[in-house]
């Protein structure tokens, strides 16, 4: 799990041998955005914002000297001018865009973040934006922002996941290479070899079959793929198949003059292979090539520990100990940033000092070691971490922990090794499948040639037969002529009419479907209208109690608060769906209204699960009001003492439940009084039954609501519990 290696930190710090140089893919990407700079004074409203944005971003991943922290004044720049302009002229997919960027390159390129909470926020709202506006390219950018802010593997996965899926809907392949290239990254340190397979074969096709003009991050997406497939069947321990790899990964690097040679990586790899002759070798090539001098400081500490490997396996103990604290010293000024130090160098050292005797020493580095693996759930460096702690617990003379920690070295050595024993056999499986594949395509090739050279020679037949009966054709058409030409016109004049009669039926078809579809609009917005008014007449009256009782502080407050909720009312009543939220809002101002009216003789509560995120969830305008005023008025009223409504929203099975409880005199009593003083049909609940029976037709659904009298533990009514479910929709066609 590299959570922290990725975009700008990947290239500067960690992955790159010199790839921050000037080659011709960053002196071609230069001069692509010093043009488009050019073309700004040209450019009016949304097409100048979406060039503002597009030169924030290639900022991000390219430059004149190709290193990304040069660039962060003009990312920021560009971007507050976009968001500023789009502001200005409304523009939602720009303004989405340029919130994004402004809330997380800094995250991206893995800087320190200030006011974290906020960005996030400003994230997730430019994603909603996005949604809005459904524009795929800037919800692709969104989620892989996103990613940044998630601490938890399986919500980053899903960020990764759906950006790359918005990124392949608007056509942009190399940003999904990209993604595609982390999500491999994130498995493979997770030792799920499966899983990071398929995502390492599917970013080396990704990456090579991008048409973009991003050259430099083209290039570099090439070989980093090729490099994390090398990874993968080193952790398989087919170290032919990785360094095939990486030779393929170093020859790109040299005939496209990418500045990034494989030879420390190769280095690494001869070291697992325990042949360190041939380790220093590339090691050497590596140290000695000419842009070593301009490396990130990441990149110089994992090629130095690569020496050190080399010194531990010659038993130059206080040599290797030396460069693998300097590369933990190194690790931790990026610690300062947010990274932990990197457990490899803590394991080595952790190795160095026991082998040296210096238990101590090297019983503080692995339990660092461990817990950090620990915490990241890297199964391959806590089996290793295990090993190093049951050797130093043994060379201590703790027996017990020694053998406590071999048995977690063996449990889990075990489960790697079935790992990369799955791996193995999921490669083969691939590479096997791949090759059926290219058989099957072969054959069905030469099956393809065979036929056309069999249709080729039947053509040869056809035409001289063909040939013939024109001869004969030509003889007796003088005869036949009137005949065929009769025939042939009655013939097509009954198809004409066939086809016509074909045409006309499916035209009314259509037509009367469209018809009853229109009808039903039509009753659903008489509905909504009849509901308005309703409720408009029941706030009234509370307006109107307040003024004939003389208190005018309390009915001007009360007008302000209702002048808020028709507002919303008015905004809402064309809407066939709109937002839970929204709805939520109108209710608690009635809620509110009404607690004011009856000076406080009830409260409320309005509780929603962590599962129900109210922003994307929209349901029909007013349908929970008309039981909460059914509560107040019927039941709180007519009870002695404060009276209690609680609202509770849950969400199952793409199905809201809203679950209303009070605990007033119950339906009964109610029903006692009110034919006392006269008896009239709840026109709100009848609106609200009728609507959810439309809604019910329209979407297929299941949606309805149930009043319950409640109990005490004497039978005594002790209120009433109404529950209503209906099926929400995430997205709706009249907003977005």
């Amino acid at each position: 799990m590299k959570k922290y290696l990725l975009f700008s930190f990947f290239l500067s710090c960690y992955c790159l041998q010199s790839f921050s140089q000037l080659n011709e893919g960053t002196r071609i990407d230069s001069i692509r955005i010093d043009s488009l700079k050019k073309m700004l004074p040209f450019l009016k409203d949304s097409a100048r914002v979406d060039l503002l944005n597009s030169i924030s971003i290639r900022l991000q991943f390219c430059g004149p000297v190709g290193a990304f922290a040069h660039n962060d004044d003009s990312i920021r720049y560009y971007s507050s001018k976009a968001y500023e302009e789009a502001t200005r002229i409304g523009y939602k997919a720009g303004f989405a865009m340029a919130l994004i960027v402004l809330s997380g390159f800094e995250a991206g390129e893995n800087k320190p973040v200030t006011d974290t909470a906020t960005k996030e926020r400003n994230i997730l709202r430019g994603i909603k934006l996005a949604r809005e506006a459904n524009n795929n390219e800037v919800l692709g950018w969104g989620y892989c922002y996103l990613t940044f802010a998630q601490n938890d593997f399986e919500k980053r996965v899903d960020c990764y996941k759906k950006s790359i899926s918005y990124f392949l809907k608007a056509g942009d392949t190399l940003q999904a290479a990209a993604l595609t290239n982390w999500l491999c990254v994130e498995y493979g340190g997770l030792g799920e070899y499966e899983k990071a397979y398929d995502y390492g074969k599917k970013s080396v096709e990704l990456s090579k079959k991008s048409d973009t003009d991003l050259l430099y991050w083209h290039q570099f997406l090439i070989q980093f793929s090729l490099e994390g497939m090398s990874g993968l069947y080193s952790a398989a321990d087919d170290y032919e198949s990785a360094l095939n790899y990486l030779v393929e990964a170093n020859q790109y690097g040299i005939i496209y003059n990418t500045n990034w040679l494989m030879n420390a990586d190769i280095a690494d790899l001869f070291c697992k292979m325990k042949q360190y002759d041939s380790a220093l070798v590339y090691w050497n090539k590596w140290r000695n090539n000419i842009y070593w001098d301009n490396s990130g400081l990441g990149h110089k500490a994992w090629g130095n520990s690569i020496r050190g490997k080399i010194y531990l396996a010659n038993k130059e103990y206080d040599k290797a100990i030396e460069i693998f604290r300097n590369c933990t010293d190194t690790a931790m000024k990026y610690g300062k940033l947010g990274t932990p130090p990197s457990i490899d160098f803590l394991l080595l050292l952790g190795q160095a000092h026991d082998e040296k005797k210096d238990y101590v020493i090297a019983l503080e580095y692995a339990r660092k070691a461990c817990r950090f693996a620990e915490e990241k759930n890297s199964r391959p460096q806590m089996m290793t971490g295990y090993q190093v702690l049951s050797s130093v617990y043994h060379h201590l003379g703790n027996n017990d922990s020694a053998y406590e920690y071999l048995m977690k070295y063996n449990t889990i050595k075990d489960s790697v090794q079935n790992k990369q024993f799955l791996l193995r056999i999921y490669s083969s499986k691939k590479d096997a499948e791949d090759q059926k594949t290219q058989a099957r395509i072969l054959l069905l090739n030469k099956d393809n040639q065979i036929k056309d050279a069999a249709l080729e020679q039947a053509s040869m037949t056809k035409n001289f037969l063909v040939g013939g009966l024109f001869v004969l054709v030509i003889a007796g058409i003088f005869i036949f002529r009137t005949i065929t030409l009769k025939r042939r016109t009655e013939k097509l004049q009954r198809e004409q009419l066939e086809h016509k009669f074909k045409v006309q039926q499916l035209g009314n078809e259509k037509r009367q479907a469209e018809l009853q579809q229109q009808a039903s609009e039509l009753e659903m917005q008489a509905l909504r209208a009849q509901m308005n008014p309703h409720f408009i007449f029941n706030s009234l009256s509370s307006i109107n109690h307040f003024i004939l009782k003389n208190e005018s502080k309390t009915a001007s407050n009360y007008l302000t608060r209702f002048s808020r909720l028709i507002r919303m009312v008015l905004m809402n009543s064309q809407r066939k769906l709109i937002p839970l939220e929204d709805e939520l809002e109108m209710l608690r101002l009635y809620l509110d209204m009404e607690r004011l009216r009856f000076k406080d003789a009830f409260d409320y509560s309005i509780t929603t699960a962590n599962a129900v995120e109210s922003g994307p969830i929209f349901i029909p305008p007013l349908l929970l009001q008309p039981f909460c005023e059914n509560a107040i008025w019927h039941g709180l009223m007519n009870k002695e003492g404060q009276g209690h409504l609680n609202i509770s929203i849950s969400e199952e099975n793409k199905m809201l439940s809203c679950i209303i409880v009070d605990d007033g005199v119950g339906r009964e009593m109610a029903a006692a009084l009110k034919s006392k003083v006269k008896k009239d049909k709840s026109l709100g609940l009848q609106i609200t039954a009728k609507r959810l029976s439309l809604l019910n037709d329209e979407n297929s659904s299941d949606a309805f609501y149930k009043i319950e009298d409640l109990r005490d533990e004497d039978g005594n009514a002790a209120g009433t519990k109404v529950t209503l479910k209906v099926t929400y929709k995430e997205t709706v066609g009249e907003i977005v």
